[in-house]
């Protein structure tokens, strides 16, 4: 018998999945088991079509982010959602003890986590197919929210030792410190682009 493959050759094996006859040339081994070329290149493109999300993914990503962490769970980012819960729980606590303000940020802070989980289900359906790439800004991200955890984690500990009474007349330091933090990175910038040369700047 001929190889599927090649009229000149002689047959060596058959494939597993489908039965054809192949050559030596033509087998490829898989866990001691010979398939062909074409099996194995739609096990490949069912494999990545599996790992791809629904075209409605963003939008499910997004209604299940009403449910604290749920989103990043759908999107498979399970340390994002344990995060977006402590979070928006430590925010409510805060906001039943100390000042309402809290309350309001748990609830701006719970739409904040639709859009990231949209935005997130949007990339993972433009992911190309192969293993994940390290993002440097992930990175970045897990840094800011372990921060944010451990100011949070520490104001629900003094909370519990000293009343926050004074926080009803001092939470606007909140904004003031965010704004000055926010003039103090646009200026770096500014600072940074007239250190660059003219040509980088766009200018001639």
């Amino acid at each position: 018998m001929k190889c599927s493959y090649h009229d000149d050759r002689e047959q060596r094996e058959f494939c597993t999945a489908c039965g054809k006859g192949l050559c030596a040339e033509c087998t490829y081994t898989i866990r001691l088991k010979p398939y062909c070329q074409d099996c194995l290149a739609g096990a490949v493109d069912w494999m990545a079509a599996r790992g791809r999300p629904a075209g409605d993914a963003p939008r499910r990503a997004a209604w299940l982010a009403l449910i604290p962490g749920m989103g990043a769970v759908y999107n498979g980012e399970y340390l994002k959602a344990a995060t977006h819960f402590a979070v928006f729980a430590a925010l409510l606590m805060l906001g039943s003890g100390a000042h309402g303000v809290f309350g309001f940020g748990a609830m701006v802070f719970l739409v904040f986590t639709m859009f990231d989980s949209y935005r997130s289900a949007e990339e993972r359906a433009l992911r190309p197919a192969g293993p994940p790439e390290e993002d440097p800004g992930e990175e970045r991200a897990i840094l800011a929210w372990g921060v944010v955890l451990v100011l949070l984690g520490a104001l629900l500990l003094l909370q519990n030792l000293i009343p926050f009474h004074f926080l009803h007349r001092l939470w606007p330091l909140l904004f003031i410190g965010l704004g000055g933090y926010l003039v103090y990175r646009a200026l770096r910038e500014k600072k940074r682009a007239r250190a660059l040369p003219p040509a980088e700047r766009g200018e001639y």
